[in-house]
């Protein structure tokens, strides 16, 4: 109890003032008046109470976030009309709310967790908003409370209990996958940490391909052999589990032969750099991917990027650009796009026959080569050029790092990438620690590439 009452009456340092000067502030005809006594943590509660009435939602927004503002005050503004007052009282209430309980003794106490009641309830989305994004992550944060945010009908709101509160059990997460309606709940499960094989079981069972692509890229997710056999059958209608797939910390012993049957040439390599299959699974992939070169499989993937530069050396006109007019525009577009794909074909044959190493990417750098160094990173990474471009465009050094961390190229490399192509400020790098680490950790990494590229990428490594 006493630690929640200093809680709600924080006093801040002010010089003072007296209560004739509070209440002269507070009959001033000037809200910026009353909304700078509004914001004192030592304006008098009678009068908080009185502001709580203002006719200025300016001076009630003070109120609602002011902590010795009256818990009586705080109920009352519960029912204001501004969303903005209901906003900040829902951001301060939910601060306050660490260990309350439905069932309060204290008045206090069981005021301020129904005013959080309420806001939970507010037909505002941003105040439920506000109320979820706050005990997300609290684990003493109250268990009622928690489970209507995760059961709303908005993702903003849902969203951040289901992915974070350790608040919900497993039993409740199950339940609320059963009576989910398609707001995207089991995306937001299968990002937990840890999520158990009951959980894994049933999301891999839904129909949300989206959910189950991120569960596959969740490195912590404990997904069974029999169910992670059944997703690899599923498999080669969505290819967006096709990356998450095959850097699955563990595989089943005949998963890896499954998926080199139909993933893309680049996330082949990444199985055969695999360190933990077996000589007899390692076989097994080369020996799928001999049948794959042999039909000619990955020659027709690539053909049709062979065709504008056939008809060039044939003297035919090259198509305009989508979107340009004929002319120079157009003609640069279209010899931009010719010079790109050369590089990549460069880097994905030189891949092929495991050439494409750190030092040829260093070479590349040193020689200014930058469009088969970012072709080398997308090979590398097994993340298309388009992507790879957005992470570079953004000039941020820690998704720079996390590329390069991708691609398996050595930290040192990293500070030459991030000028190089990333344009970072050399003052601003990020440098490895300890002679040759990587200064991120994977987690922040695996972030950084998700939130650049948009790509569930956990579990890279």
């Amino acid at each position: 109890m006493k630690g929640f009452l200093q809680r709600v009456f924080t006093k801040r340092r002010e010089t003072p003032i007296t209560y004739d000067e509070a209440k002269e502030m507070a009959a001033s005809p000037d809200a910026g008046v009353r909304g700078t006594l509004a914001q004192r943590h030592d304006t008098r509660p009678e009068i908080l109470y009185f502001l709580a009435n203002d006719t200025d939602s300016s001076v009630r927004r003070h109120i609602a976030a002011n902590e010795a503002t009256p818990v009586q005050a705080d109920v009352f503004l519960t029912d204001d009309t501004d969303d903005s007052v209901r906003g900040s009282l829902a951001e301060k209430i939910a601060h306050l709310s660490a260990g309350l309980t439905p069932n309060e003794s204290d008045k206090l106490r069981r005021m301020t967790y129904e005013a959080l009641d309420k806001l939970a309830r507010d037909q505002a989305v941003h105040v439920r908003q506000v109320i979820s994004q706050t005990l997300k992550d609290i684990a003493d944060a109250p268990q009622p409370i928690i489970q209507q945010l995760a059961r709303d009908a908005e993702s903003v709101v849902c969203g951040p209990v289901l992915q974070y509160s350790p608040v919900l059990s497993e039993d409740d997460l199950l339940e609320i996958i059963e009576g989910s309606s398609g707001r995207g709940a089991l995306s937001f499960v299968s990002r937990r940490r840890k999520v158990g094989e009951k959980l894994a079981d049933a999301i891999a069972a839904s129909s949300d391909k989206d959910a189950i692509s991120h569960l596959l890229g969740n490195r912590s997710a404990q997904i069974r052999e029999e169910t992670l056999d059944q997703l690899i059958d599923r498999a080669p209608d969505y290819p967006e589990w096709h990356q998450p797939l095959v850097e699955r910390p563990e595989l089943p012993p005949t998963a890896a032969g499954k998926l080199a049957r139909f993933v893309a040439e680049n996330l082949i390599s990444v199985l055969e750099r695999r360190k933990d299959l077996k000589k007899d699974q390692l076989e097994a992939v080369r020996e799928v991917v001999q049948r794959r070169i042999a039909s000619g499989e990955f020659e027709k993937r690539e053909a049709p990027a062979e065709e504008p530069k056939k008809k060039a050396q044939k003297g035919a006109p090259a198509e305009p650009a989508k979107g340009k007019a004929d002319g120079k525009d157009a003609a640069t577009a279209a010899a931009g796009e010719e010079e790109e794909e050369p590089a990549y074909d460069k880097a994905v044959a030189m891949h092929a026959k495991k050439k494409l190493t750190d030092k040829e990417v260093a070479k590349a750098l040193a020689a200014n080569d930058v469009k088969f160094a970012r072709a080398a990173l997308s090979v590398l990474a097994g993340i298309p050029p388009e992507a790879v471009t957005k992470v570079l465009n953004t000039h941020s050094a820690k998704g720079v790092v996390a590329l390069t961390w991708k691609a398996g190229l050595p930290a040192d490399l990293a500070v030459k990438i991030q000028v190089k192509l990333g344009h970072v400020p050399p003052s601003q790098t990020l440098n490895p620690r300890n002679g040759n680490q990587y200064p991120l950790s994977e987690d922040d990494m695996n972030w950084q590439l998700e939130f650049f590229t948009g790509m569930t990428t956990t579990g890279l490594r």
